[in-house]
């Protein structure tokens, strides 16, 4: 499975982009843009690791949906 989310360099400072959209990610309306590397880089980790959850319990929901 592919990141969804990456680093691009702003100004200076980190931006955590999303790249199923090429725009900033956000999390709970909070654009993830301005950081600083380290900063950036565990929100990548983060992100990264939500996006895998989310796809795991999606694939275990339609597989129980099947044997149900």
């Amino acid at each position: 499975m592919m990141c969804r989310y990456n680093l691009r360099m702003e100004d200076g400072l980190w931006t955590v982009i999303d790249s199923t959209t090429q725009q900033p990610a956000e999390l709970d309306d909070v654009q993830m843009s301005r950081m600083t590397w380290r900063e950036a880089c565990d929100m990548v980790d983060i992100l990264n690791n939500l996006d895998r959850l989310s796809f795991i319990a999606k694939r275990y929901e339609t597989s129980a949906r099947k044997t149900a």
